[in-house]
Formats: C-alpha cells, structure tokens, sequence
C-alpha cells in the first residue's frame, strides 16, 4: 500500500521498520529494568549509521526522507537522522539524489545518473570495483 499523497510506500517502510526496529533494540543496553523505571542507552553515532546502511541495504534503491523518517520513528530524532544522513553523503557512503531521496551507490541505475546531487559517491564506487 502506497500512500500517494505524501509519497511514503507504507509497505516498503514497514517491511525495513521491523528489521531496524529489532536490531536497534539488540544494541541497546538495559541499565534498569523494573516494572516502574526503564533506562536504556541511547544508540551511538556508529550504531546508527550501521542501521541507515542496513536500511538502505534491504531497500534496495531509493529511499525518500519521508520513508525514512518513517522508519526511524521511536528509534532516532529527526536532527541527529539527518547529521547522519549528512555525514554518510559527505564522505560518499551514500547518494543524495533529486526531491530528497538516498541510496547506496551500487543502486543507481543509468536512469537515476542525471539525479545525484553528491556524484564523487559513484566515482568512489567504481574505484573501489574496479581496483
């Protein structure tokens, strides 16, 4: 189910939320836990970018801010997602392309060349193939 107005593919976030939701949980560390206090760790920088990857990874293609967002709900904020999302572009791990929209480098077809707004991601992909 695709919800055309806002352009957030209902099915596409909830079959990644479960996944990162879950591994999200597994890196959290449980400091207190009683039936009236719970008090857990907040998930490192590292963890998070591991878990953007991961989502990136299982989606297989473009992933809308939106999506994301989406997917991340309950697990990180929305300022430190897009400091991630920033660095991980920056340093080329990830491709930014048109209307907000990230990916890992390996899947970006020809048709989507014309859109990458940080194109040195793709040319570290293809040194990092065929070297």
């Amino acid at each position: 189910m695709t919800s055309g107005r806002q352009g957030v593919r209902a099915d596409l976030v909830e079959r990644v939320r479960r996944v990162i939701a879950a591994e999200a949980e597994r890196l959290r560390t449980h400091l207190v836990d009683d039936n009236a206090l719970v008090v857990i760790t907040a998930l490192s920088d590292e963890d998070i970018e591991n878990l953007v990857l991961e989502a990136l990874r299982i989606a297989e293609g473009p992933v809308s801010w939106r999506e994301l967002k989406a997917i991340f709900q309950g697990i990180v904020g929305e300022d430190r997602l897009r400091k991630i999302l920033s660095k991980l572009k920056s340093e080329g791990v990830i491709v930014e392309l048109t209307k907000t929209r990230y990916s890992l480098p390996e899947y970006i077809g020809p048709e989507l060349l014309e859109k990458v707004k940080n194109p040195a991601a793709l040319r570290r992909l293809a040194e990092y193939t065929y070297s």
